[in-house]
Parts: C-alpha cells; sequence; structure tokens
C-alpha cells in the first residue's frame, strides 16, 4: 500500500510545463485560502504542483442507539505545499517548510431523515496561514449537504448535493472574497476478490460537478469576480470495507482524479474522501 502512494505520487508529480500565469479557473484551484475546501490530493496546475492534505480530525458528541439527530464536531487541520514535487526528496531532500496552514473547526449536524437519507447541515470558521508571506486568512463557511445511499446487487451507490458559501478575508488589508458553490456528486463502491492485512478490498468509482455563482481569485488579487463558472472531476480510489488502521489511524484511501473546465485541466491524487 505504502509503495503503490509512492508510485502515484511519482506518476502525479512528474514532467510539466514550465510554469505560467494562472486562469481563473485555476486561481480557485489552487488559492491558498479555499483551500480547506479541496480535496486532499496532489494536484498538477499549468506546469505548478500543489499538495493539500487535510487531516480531518473530529468528534461524534455521544447519541443514544437509533438517534436521528446527531452532533459532531469537525476539527479539521489542512496543510499545503506549493511547486514542490515528491520526485525532488531523491535531489534536495525533504522540503524545508510548509507553504500554508490552516485550522478551520465547525459543527455539523447530521440529521437522518429515513433510513437511506441524511441531512447534513454544517458551519465552519477559522484562519489559513501563507507561511510564505506570513498572510493570514480568516475563512468562514456554511452549507448544507444531503447524502442519499442505498445497494444495487453488489454495488453501493451515494448521490450527494451540496450548498457552500465560503467567504475569506485578508487580515492585514481588510480585503475579502467570497464565493457559492453548488457541488452534485456520485459514488459507486465494489468489493474486490483481494485483501491487504486480512482486510476486504473495495474500489471506488466517482464523479462530480461544481458549479461556481463567482470564481475566487483571492483577496489580495485585486480582481473583480467575473461571473460563475464549472468544473467537473472524474476518478477511482481503492480502499478497504473495513477501515485499516495503523497505530490507531486511519490509512487512507488512495486513487486518481482529472479535473477540467474553462480553461482548467489538473490532475489530483485522491487521499481519503474523493470529495
Amino acid at each position: 500500500m505504502r509503495g503503490g502512494c509512492w508510485l502515484l505520487l511519482l506518476f502525479v508529480s512528474g514532467p510539466v510545463l514550465a510554469a505560467q500565469p494562472l486562469t481563473r479557473e485555476e486561481q480557485a484551484v489552487i488559492n491558498f485560502g479555499f483551500a480547506t475546501q479541496l480535496g486532499s490530493g496532489v494536484y498538477s496546475v499549468s506546469g505548478r504542483t500543489l499538495q493539500i492534505y487535510n487531516v480531518p480530525f473530529g468528534y461524534t458528541l455521544p447519541a443514544a442507539d437509533g438517534a436521528k439527530v446527531r452532533v459532531r464536531l469537525k476539527l479539521p487541520v489542512t496543510i499545503g505545499i506549493a511547486d514542490f514535487k515528491p520526485i525532488d526528496v531523491v535531489e534536495s531532500g525533504l522540503p524545508e517548510g510548509l507553504d500554508s496552514l490552516s485550522f478551520v473547526p465547525g459543527v455539523e449536524v447530521q440529521i437522518a431523515v429515513s433510513e437511506n437519507w441524511q441531512l447534513e447541515p454544517f458551519i465552519e470558521a477559522g484562519v489559513a496561514r501563507d507561511l510564505s508571506n506570513e498572510l493570514d486568512q480568516h475563512v468562514y463557511a456554511g452549507g448544507l449537504r444531503s447524502v442519499y445511499g442505498f445497494d444495487r446487487g453488489d454495488t453501493r451507490w451515494e448521490l450527494s448535493q451540496e450548498v457552500l458559501h465560503v467567504i475569506v478575508e485578508e487580515e492585514a488589508t481588510g480585503l475579502r472574497d467570497d464565493c457559492t458553490r453548488l457541488r452534485l456528486g456520485a459514488t459507486a463502491r465494489r468489493s474486490l476478490n483481494a485483501e491487504i492485512a486480512g482486510r476486504q478490498t473495495d474500489y471506488l468509482v466517482y464523479g462530480v460537478v461544481d458549479a461556481y455563482t463567482d470564481l475566487p481569485a483571492g483577496p489580495a488579487s485585486g480582481e473583480d469576480d467575473d461571473g460563475g463558472g464549472a468544473q467537473v472531476e472524474l476518478g477511482v480510489s481503492f480502499g478497504t470495507v473495513e477501515t485499516w488502521r495503523i497505530w490507531h489511524m486511519p490509512v487512507p484511501r488512495i486513487g486518481l482524479g482529472y479535473r477540467f473546465g474553462d480553461d482548467l485541466s489538473a490532475i489530483r491524487l485522491v487521499l481519503g474522501s474523493a470529495f
């Protein structure tokens, strides 16, 4: 599993074109203030490599068996490393430091509408810091997620819809940027005839469409909002049916996705949840 992860990292972060100016669609992906809303992975965009690792710490408050409402405290930590490819470790060693670090805690209420359908309203607020430029941004987010799951034969399907609004304010200048995103996603998960450490393996195929009312460029960019846009991502990930833990730490799913849209083409190494 660990060796396969490195092979994927080398594949994603291999030869890329020389860096060129980012389009507005690409800025929506690579902007550090909005990185807390990106999935963990390695993004290759216009010759740049952005690594985002989201550690989804959290705690679900105790509730009675069969409770239809549960409350979960979200305590995610997100780190970002820009323009550093894992293959660089061979030549120059590990990066000297992180480029961005964020902590955006929140509260999520999980409401079981029916046996297969769950609603999840949530709010988040925290700080994202650009360590390279010593720049702080305050991040505020809120939204509503709907997840509907069902089984068809040996395949587990999940359909999800989400409305999310994110506000990013730059502490030093008071400038701000925001965006609203509508997300439609679907996953299909199926077991494989193989085991790892005595656990049944599976694969998950996913597709997601993100539609923005306006695309975030970042509060310090000086660019005006110029309308919305849409991005599509398709991919596959592999993991185990039951969570595999090493030293009580869950081993994330690993996969590969391709995100595209107007003026956007990004390869992503999927670590953990697909979206």
